[in-house]
């Protein structure tokens, strides 16, 4: 292999590291999502996604360069120039650091499953809130017209209620 295409093995290293990096930060800013949506800490939110915007903002300007590095390297290793993505470089290179490229690919490939597992996860918990919340507002709205809701000093309730606390009658 020249080196030529041992300087860009490396370099593609590289990025493949920085990509885990980020894609690792990624993964506790939903993390510390689903913390802030478990306490409902909704002032937590904006600075989640103030951070979350800049990681993939920063993933995509990697990813930029990882494509650029790909591109090289096919055409170092006199590959088709149609060749644009790792995965299928990784398939038709011969070089030596394929391995070594294939073992940090994987890698990064492991944490982005599980950052979209766990992003998964943060949907079904807001969807169940949400669910929730609809259900207590409908709940709250039944009762006051039924005719069988009080207020704290035992009177009827009418109209809005002015406490968050329902009682019925029995």
């Amino acid at each position: 292999m020249s080196s030529v295409s041992t300087a860009l093995s490396a370099q593609l290293i590289d990025i493949l590291l920085r990509e885990q990096t980020s894609c690792q930060a990624l993964l506790e800013t939903v993390e510390a999502e689903r913390h802030a949506i478990k306490s409902l800490a909704i002032g937590e939110f904006h600075p989640i996604n103030v951070r979350r915007i800049a990681v993939l903002e920063q993933l995509q300007s990697i990813a930029d360069a990882r494509e650029q590095a790909v591109r090289q390297i096919a055409d170092s290793a006199s590959l088709p120039g149609s060749i644009s993505s790792l995965q299928v470089l990784l398939d038709r290179w011969n070089g030596s650091e394929v391995s070594t490229i294939r073992h940090h690919h994987d890698a990064l490939m492991v944490t982005a499953k599980r950052v979209r597992e766990e992003i998964k996860l943060n949907v079904v918990l807001i969807e169940n809130f949400r669910g929730f919340i609809e259900q207590a507002l409908t709940a709250g709205a039944t009762a006051m017209t039924d005719g069988k809701s009080y207020s704290r000093t035992g009177k009827p309730a009418s109209g809005n209620p002015t406490s968050a606390v329902l009682y019925q009658q029995g």
